[in-house]
């Protein structure tokens, strides 16, 4: 089934452009099929960063029928990110903080570039408590 255009996040409509399905946040409402909200840790480097997002985005939105979509895109602050990829996460990803007050279905960690030792990466501290959280909260985590 669809995914949800639930806010301007622009890998929708380049999607929507590619010929993927999607609705909007009206006229999903309008229809009488579950919606499934999914969380996209998205930890890539700056450069993979929008590509990330619509690469599963268009795996999310071809993988079951009866459902609708609403993916929730959202990042690790410590992260070091470049002015481009801050810009966009800024205006288009959510908090962890709003994710957890909002609840989700799903829960999709990304990939990193860490170093040899996880637990000394800059991240690891934020990571931990999403995973944490994801256990005790969320239905399935990938």
């Amino acid at each position: 089934m669809p995914l949800i255009a639930h806010s301007n996040l622009p890998s929708f409509e380049r999607l929507k452009q590619q010929g993927e399905t999607i609705l909007s946040k009206d006229r999903a409402e309008h229809q009488t099929i579950r919606e499934l909200h999914i969380g996209l840790l998205n930890m890539m480097p700056d450069a993979a960063l929008e590509a990330t997002e619509r690469q599963f985005f268009r795996l999310i939105g071809h993988s079951n029928e009866i459902a609708q979509f609403y993916v929730h895109p959202f990042s690790l602050s410590n992260i070091k990110r470049g002015k481009k990829a801050a810009k966009h996460l800024k205006e288009h990803y959510k908090t962890f903080d709003e994710i957890k007050a909002q609840g989700l279905d799903a829960l999709i960690i990304s990939g990193a570039k860490p170093p040899q030792d996880l637990k000394r990466a800059p991240f690891y501290q934020q990571l931990k408590e999403v995973v944490d959280w994801s256990y005790e909260n969320v239905t399935s985590t990938l």
